[in-house]
């Protein structure tokens, strides 16, 4: 639950192919400890996905947790006294009790993936070469680097509409279905 400027920084000193806390440990336990994690792909996408999901995984498994505390005990209770397995409780009370929450998980995933700036910009400044520059590193180049402003509006509007797409697209799958 870090702002992205300390996790962008924290994580480029622990990956350092020189300095590295990571490539220390993986010495220490035997395996090559020269990996380039930050300075050559496919390391770089594998630092930048790591850093993502280990950043992210805190606040999803908040939210499941409260979707879980949300969902009446008294639904297991029946379930097993209608002789209901584990497996069947999770697949037919867990689950659509989740469903809003697995909706919102997904939808803010996909979304902040799709706008990720900060962890690329930070930890790999878009190395090797431009491998690792994002869609949003791309407008905020063009936007501010290159002074294209109006192009730059025109592509994060067209990004957005293509988000709104993907949202809605998301709701229609997790939509609720009448049983």
């Amino acid at each position: 639950m870090l702002g992205v400027a300390v996790i962008g920084l924290l994580w480029r000193f622990l990956l350092d192919a020189n300095l590295g806390f990571v490539n220390h440990l993986l010495g220490l336990v035997g395996l090559p400890s020269d990996t380039p994690w930050v300075t050559a792909t496919p390391w770089a996408w594998v630092s930048l996905v790591g850093v993502t999901v280990w950043w992210t995984c805190g606040f999803n498994a908040v939210i499941y947790l409260a979707g879980l505390q949300d969902i009446p005990a008294e639904l297991y209770e029946a379930a097993t006294v209608d002789g209901a397995t584990a497996w069947d409780r999770f697949r037919h009370v867990t689950l659509p009790g989740l469903r809003p929450v697995l909706l919102f998980v997904v939808t803010t995933t996909i979304l902040a993936s799709a706008n990720m700036f900060g962890q690329s910009y930070l930890i790999t400044q878009g190395a090797p070469g431009n491998e690792t520059r994002t869609v949003v590193s791309y407008i905020v180049e063009r936007g501010l680097a290159q002074n294209d402003a109006g192009r730059a509006a025109a592509m994060s509007i067209t990004l957005t509409l293509m988000l709104v797409l993907i949202s809605v697209a998301n709701f229609r799958i997790f939509r609720y279905q009448e049983d």
